[in-house]
């Protein structure tokens, strides 16, 4: 079970190192907006419940962006492989 699953990351890192310049960078770039996002929505929520007591609107705020993050991040990394895929020069 463990020996296939590495096999897999593997087969997973092997394949992203063959991306172009371009994509890695969309991907680098992308991957950094997702951690200010998350981090920001995260910490909202951690205010917004230890200091602020409990507002439903800023807690509504803080969980959307925490959910936003991840659909940037989906869609960077959809865009970036999509990317590649199409305009790859061979």
């Amino acid at each position: 079970m463990q020996a296939n699953l590495i096999k897999n990351l593997e087969k997973i890192f092997a394949e992203f190192s063959k991306l172009s310049i371009r994509s890695k960078q969309i991907l680098k770039y992308g991957v950094c907006v997702f951690l200010v996002l998350f981090a920001l929505g995260t910490l909202l929520v951690v205010i917004n419940h230890s200091f602020l007591g409990f507002d439903s609107n800023f807690d509504l705020i803080a969980t959307t962006v925490v959910r936003s993050s991840f659909i940037i991040l989906a869609e960077i990394v959809i865009g970036a492989l999509l990317m590649d895929y199409f305009f790859k020069k061979n």
